[in-house]
């Protein structure tokens, strides 16, 4: 082979070398940015499904308040109160018992 085709084909394979590493560099920066977008969008979604919750919830308890039924914090607080209605009348009767 003549010295003018072996640096032909030399100078090829570095050209080749070259477009290479820049398409894997293109392709790296692609992907890069890809996954840098999913993640902001997965945190848009996140905060979005959070709103979205939140006005669920407020218009679900809205709407249980004006038909009568007790919210959760309520029936603690009335299960509180039984709870030592229960326990006055057992020291009543106890008290009766020895009388």
């Amino acid at each position: 082979m003549t010295r003018t085709k072996r640096n032909t084909r030399t100078k090829a394979l570095q050209n080749l070398k070259s477009l290479k590493n820049f398409a894997i560099s293109k392709v790296e920066a692609v992907k890069d940015a890809a996954i840098s977008g999913a993640g902001e969008a997965r945190a848009r979604t996140v905060e979005v499904m959070t709103q979205f919750e939140k006005a669920f919830e407020q218009r679900v308890s809205k709407t249980i308040s004006r038909l009568g039924v007790p919210s959760a914090k309520e029936v603690r607080a009335l299960s509180r109160e039984v709870s030592q209605l229960k326990a006055n009348v057992e020291k009543l009767r106890r008290t009766r018992a020895r009388a």
